[in-house]
This record gives structure tokens, sequence and C-alpha cells, in this order.
């Protein structure tokens, strides 16, 4: 195939031929779609460098995968479901530790900095983190969004393609979860 001809290809004809293994179509693909998904994390993260690492990284699991891949749509329409995936789970892996001493400050006054209480801060933490991991999975994001990331309400609905009311009840109900939870354990075991 001349160059001229992957150019007349469509997305979705490029990546047919990127599932053969064909890397110039997806060189193609890449140079066509690249800069307008970087733009599109570019919004969703502070940082150039990490918008650029999620692109790419989100260019290199397609042709890693390729194979694996199946394309109902638009290609464009993937891609993008793919990167704002990428980027809820990079700002979940960035943050968790900023989410659990947020919940530890809440129950900070709590404890007395002695050995015993040492011990007892590090089980807390530990409960802590368990109860966030058994929030349901979209409650858990929304929540590690508003609390590790500090994104309002109207970002994450953005973010999730969801309405700010359900990330608001989403919020309240982790929070409420995570309290009486959390209350339970202090009152029972310290």
């Amino acid at each position: 195939m001349h160059l001229t001809e992957y150019q007349n290809c469509s997305d979705e004809q490029l990546f047919e031929l990127v599932k053969l293994g064909n890397a110039t179509a997806f060189q193609h693909l890449y140079d066509r779609l690249y800069y307008i998904l970087l733009s599109q994390a570019l919004r969703k993260v502070k940082s150039k460098e990490d918008a650029q690492d999620l692109t790419q990284d989100l260019f290199m699991k397609i042709w890693t995968k390729r194979d694996q891949i199946n394309i109902e749509g638009q290609v464009i329409n993937f891609l993008f479901a793919s990167l704002r995936n990428s980027v809820i789970n990079f700002y979940i892996k960035t943050k968790k530790q900023d989410e659990r001493e947020e919940l530890f400050q809440y129950f900070k006054g709590q404890f007395e900095e002695t050995t015993d209480r040492t011990i007892h801060k590090n089980e807390l933490e530990q409960i802590i983190q368990q109860e966030i991991d058994a929030l349901p999975l979209k409650m858990k994001q929304i929540y590690l969004l508003s609390r590790n990331q500090e994104l309002s309400h109207k970002e994450i609905a953005d973010l999730l393609a969801i309405s700010e009311l359900t990330v608001k009840k989403q919020v309240a109900n982790a929070l409420k979860i995570l309290k009486k939870k959390i209350n339970y354990v202090l009152f029972t075991f310290f």
C-alpha cells in the first residue's frame, strides 16, 4: 500500500490493518490521533508529562494488544473511553496514600502518640484502606477522585460522564459508609 492510500483510509480501516500487524497503518493512526488524545489528557491531568505518558501508554497498549481488541463503532470513541479510564486509574494510583492520610486525620484526635498508640494507628490505617477498597467500584473511584485529587463534583462528573448529583450522592454515601464502619471498629477494638 502506498502512503497516500493510508492517508485516505478511515480510522476504522487503519485499525483493521493494525490488527493484522501493519506497523505503517499504526504509525498513520498514531500521527492522526495522538494530538487529539493528548489535548484531552491535558484537560484531565495537571502535568504535561503525565498527559504525554498516558497518551503514549494508550497507544502502546493498542499496539501490544491489537489482536485482542474488538472495537464496535468509531475508533476515536474507543480511544477516548480508554484514555478516560487511564486517567481515572492514574488518579487512583497516585493518590492512594494521600487518601489514607486524610481518613487518618479524621480520627487522629482519638490517639496519643505512644508505642501502643502507634501500633493502633497502623492498624487503623489498614482498616481504613480495607474499608475504602471494599466500597463499590464506581463509588470508590468517585470518592478517591474527590478526596485525593480534590476534584470538584463538576470536574468528576465531566471526567466520568455522569451527573453532578450522582457524584455528590456517591461521595456522601462513601463518607457515610466509611464513618459508620470505622466508628464501629474504633468502638469495638480500641
